[in-house]
């Protein structure tokens, strides 16, 4: 297997693997009360915003859970080698990417039904900031796939539904290189247009629109793909 260059991340991103491998590690076991959101910042030397993100994730993926008053806790059926026995299932024999945009198109048109009727205005602030971010970062193959995928990953987190955020945060770990591809053959333009019009859809809780738009979105860009590669359509 080649050595790939390391890519540069999301303060986030970061911030989450690193408190994943304080609980893989069992530095934090199943129960504990970690450690406060100001406390955290301050440990990590970044923002709350950077550490409110990375915990919305995990608490998502069911790894951490919220008490009202008390604070954020590691989940107490949450089994120590939950990460590797969980990615296997999803990439067995390395799933090729026309497959895992196949699969993205099924999962996301209904995903994003639900997100429609779920969001809150925090899940809305946070999608308009992944797009702002797009629209900042446009030029940037690395950051702008970053920020494209923490979109849908938002979109995942506005079901309030642990299943679609797990697969989801799965799918966002495989797709982390390919998506560079993606954006190299989409372009930026593009990205930014679909994202803003389903964003637009998802704050008018237009679910028809917005499973329309995600459809049209990934179709385009399957065939682009395919047509790059002269994979037969």
């Amino acid at each position: 297997m080649s050595i790939v260059a390391i890519k540069k991340r999301s303060v986030s991103d970061e911030v989450f693997e690193q408190i994943k491998q304080q609980i893989i590690s069992g530095h934090w076991a199943a129960g504990d009360k970690i450690p406060s959101e100001m406390e955290l910042a301050r440990m990590f030397d970044v923002s709350r915003v950077s550490i409110r993100e990375a915990i919305h994730r995990l608490v998502g993926m069911g790894v951490l859970y919220v008490r009202r008053g008390e604070g954020t806790y590691v989940s107490e059926i949450f089994p120590k080698d939950y990460f590797n026995t969980l990615l296997p299932i999803l990439m067995v024999e390395r799933t090729n990417l026309i497959e895992m945009l196949e699969f993205r198109s099924i999962l996301e048109v209904q995903t994003i039904k639900l997100a429609c009727r779920r969001a809150d205005q925090d899940d809305i602030d946070r999608l308009e900031k992944t797009v702002a971010n797009m629209k900042m970062n446009r030029g940037d193959n690395i950051k702008f796939a970053a920020e494209d995928l923490n979109f849908h990953l938002y979109l995942a987190l506005a079901t309030n539904n642990s299943v679609i955020v797990k697969v989801n945060a799965i799918l966002h770990d495989m797709l982390k290189t390919a998506m560079e591809e993606v954006v190299e053959l989409t372009g930026f333009d593009e990205g930014i247009y679909y994202h803003k019009k389903i964003l637009d859809a998802v704050r008018n809780r237009d679910e028809e629109a917005a499973a329309e738009l995600m459809s049209e979105h990934i179709e385009v860009t399957v065939k682009k793909i395919k047509e790059h590669h002269k994979i037969e359509l």
